[in-house]
């Protein structure tokens, strides 16, 4: 049987989110989840979505969606979520700008 990813609420039931189709599904420790997830938002997402247009849903064992328009955008923020794990707060921002410069 091939894996179904779904998107649900904290309850449990779909609401209004479904299957998540299409896009690209990869696994990041719990860790890089959790500070995806909580607040304040995370510097890399913010940063790139200042730039990109995509889709994100993260659970927190580590499994993250993300779904775009173009396929070069998919593979920057999955790219740059991964590699942001070990990187400060700055040096997610210049890692996120560099990858932005080397796409336009």
């Amino acid at each position: 049987m091939n894996p179904e990813l779904s998107c649900t609420d904290a309850s449990g039931k779909a609401a209004e989110f479904g299957p998540l189709k299409d896009g690209y599904m990869f696994e990041t420790s719990t860790g890089l989840s959790r500070k995806l997830l909580s607040p304040p938002t995370c510097p890399v997402l913010e940063a790139l979505g200042k730039k990109l247009s995509f889709e994100i849903a993260v659970g927190l064992n580590g499994r993250v969606w993300v779904n775009a328009a173009s396929p070069d955008t998919i593979v920057v923020v999955a790219n740059a979520i991964m590699n942001s794990e070990s990187l400060s707060t700055a040096q997610q921002i210049i890692m996120v700008e560099n990858l932005l410069k080397n796409i336009q």
